[in-house]
């Protein structure tokens, strides 16, 4: 039987690895994914959820996107993307991760600042191939302008604008400073935990008693990490990375940073955490209502179907981007030509209100194509 201490032997010589071959790369990577893939295939549970998730806002996604697919076929797309998520939700939490030797102060302080700023590049590569995934598919798809409208991908170059512009030159001047790594930590951190609740919340039956208070319990924990990671630790380490700035005269840092925070913050407030904050008060009340008619033995049927009925509806709206699709029908206004209607440049981004970075998109021309291909299969 292999021993814990042989373990973390084969995992630190695999990291310290220069060199490694092929195979090494290849088995505890690619296969660890492959058979996670295979082991939620066609589950029981991730079927249910997924049907859950379809009927609450899946199904009207696809309508308002004009995708013609059936139920079945919709739930199979889900569950074949739905590992590839797990991977991206796992990426900001291993960049997190490699911030917290630093923080922590364990080890050499050289290599734990060295780990914290490849938790930055972590976040950059994905934020860089996100872009580049957008604009190739805005010049080289047909109708590449309806799957990625302008104001879409204004939204989201404005969101990665702080690591893309912001990475490198933090990393070259100031990759030692606690304060990049805290903020690398915690950016990266909430994506994680916010998306991963997501997730897990779609698994649970908010009908039965037990699963609706860890559904309570898990956007809670969601909105309390957003609100000190996106709001009053954010604002902290801004005011003083301004004053780092300040007194080393570094204007050219102070000037562009200054202006990439400002539009930073405001993006997380208006599509993060005010409209999640909001429908997560809307959602406990219609709960706490359900509950009373739950337990109320002298209440009707009717009206303990409206109840559940709109216990629904409130999950639904917990789970959707309602503030995405205004923050895009604003930037539309203002970059979409006169004559282009709504319904041509509708957002097409699936985003997990816990987390800015943590959202499913899927892509108009893409599903289509799978559609096709379901059907002739």
């Amino acid at each position: 039987m292999t021993s814990l201490p042989s373990v973390f032997k084969h995992l630190r010589d695999f990291i310290y690895d220069e060199t490694p071959s092929s195979t090494a790369l290849f088995l505890p990577i690619v296969l660890v994914l492959a058979v996670f893939c295979n082991l939620v295939h066609n589950k029981a549970w991730l079927i249910e959820a997924l049907e859950r998730d379809y009927e609450r806002s899946s199904k009207k996604m696809f309508s308002d996107l004009k995708i013609i697919m059936t139920k079945d076929e919709a739930i199979q797309y889900m569950m074949n993307d739905w590992p590839r998520m797990q991977c991206i939700y796992l990426q900001h939490l291993i960049g997190s991760l490699l911030c917290v030797p630093a923080l922590l102060r364990i080890g050499d302080p050289q290599v734990a600042s060295t780990l914290a700023c490849l938790g930055v590049l972590s976040e950059m590569g994905w934020e860089v191939q996100d872009l580049a995934e957008m604009l190739f598919v805005r010049a080289f798809y047909k109708n590449g302008h309806q799957i990625w409208p302008t104001s879409v991908i204004m939204v989201f170059m404005v969101h990665h604008s702080l690591t893309m512009i912001l990475g490198i030159p933090m990393i070259k001047f100031y990759g030692s400073s606690r304060i990049l790594h805290w903020l690398c930590f915690d950016l990266e951190f909430a994506a994680f935990l916010g998306c991963s609740l997501g997730e897990y919340t779609k698994l649970l039956n908010v009908k039965d008693p037990s699963q609706l208070r860890r559904f309570k319990i898990a956007n809670f924990i969601a909105l309390v990490t957003m609100i000190w990671t996106r709001v009053f630790h954010w604002a902290y380490l801004c005011a003083n990375l301004f004053v780092v700035w300040y007194n080393d005269r570094a204007w050219m840092f102070l000037f562009f940073g200054a202006i990439i925070s400002i539009a930073f913050s405001g993006f997380s407030m208006v599509v993060c955490v005010m409209p999640f904050y909001s429908k997560f008060v809307k959602f406990l009340n219609v709960s706490a209502e359900y509950e009373v008619i739950e337990n109320d033995l002298n209440s009707s049927i009717q009206d303990r179907r409206s109840s559940v009925a709109n216990l629904e509806h409130s999950v639904a709206d917990l789970l959707q981007d309602s503030a995405t699709r205004k923050l895009t029908g604003f930037m539309e206004s203002v970059f979409a030509p006169n004559n282009l209607s709504k319904r041509h440049s509708i957002s097409v981004i699936k985003v997990a209100p816990q987390s800015v970075v943590g959202r499913k998109r899927h892509s108009m021309m893409m599903m289509k194509e799978y559609a096709e291909k379901l059907k002739h299969m």
